[in-house]
């Protein structure tokens, strides 16, 4: 990640702007809904671990029901501390049996080995082809991915004119985001011996959709 960028995630953005922002394009929605989907399709069975990267504030835990997934090891990672005191709040208020960490995923402290890694709307933010021969030097065995569509002519990752809270509008102006084109990245997993096995696609503001990779080694 750029410096701009890094500094706008975490020092820019607040975590009500960007729960506030996500609810109202329905990509908090739609990313829970794909998170469900990871791990009824990757199927973790009891003890291993779960590891979803650029967690956030983690808003999924307000959509998706994880009382079905308690066997795995869960494990939150964002690099903002901001993010991840909320995070850690919503872990405690959903009852989640969760480690929660700061991490980044170009420069990953995190064990290598599990069984499923979750990395939502991350790679559009970062250096994607070194995020993903980061993911890959972990050796999980599925990946889920969630990348975004944008309809025909609309080529910024935020839509043209849709007005923004004050902290992502600021952060806006400095960060760096890039939609990413689906073949490539299922080209680039490839080369590092992963292979996308299903796709499912959620519907979102704007005309948008997020498609859900799931990748198995």
């Amino acid at each position: 990640m750029d410096p701009e960028s890094r500094r706008a995630w975490t020092e820019i953005v607040t975590p009500e702007d960007y729960d506030r922002h996500m609810e109202a394009i329905g990509q908090a929605q739609a990313s829970a809904d794909l998170v469900s989907w990871f791990l009824l399709r990757a199927r973790p069975p009891p003890g291993s671990r779960v590891t979803v990267v650029g967690a956030g504030t983690g808003w999924m835990l307000d959509h998706v029901d994880l009382t079905p997934f308690r066997g795995p090891r869960l494990t939150f990672t964002d690099l903002s501390p901001r993010f991840l005191r909320v995070l850690r709040e919503r872990v405690v208020a959903h009852e989640v049996e969760a480690e929660v960490l700061m991490d980044d995923i170009e420069a990953t402290h995190l064990p290598r080995g599990m069984h499923l890694l979750i990395a939502g709307l991350v790679l559009e933010h970062i250096d994607w082809k070194k995020g993903i021969a980061s993911i890959a030097a972990l050796s999980p065995r599925f990946v889920g991915v969630i990348i975004q569509e944008n309809p025909p002519g609309m080529t910024t990752s935020v839509t043209p004119g849709r007005p923004l809270p004050p902290s992502i509008e600021a952060a806006s102006k400095v960060a760096f985001s890039s939609l990413l084109p689906r073949p490539g990245v299922v080209q680039e997993f490839e080369r590092w011996g992963y292979r996308c096995e299903e796709e499912s696609v959620r519907s979102v503001a704007d005309g948008k959709h997020l498609i859900g990779c799931l990748f198995r080694a």
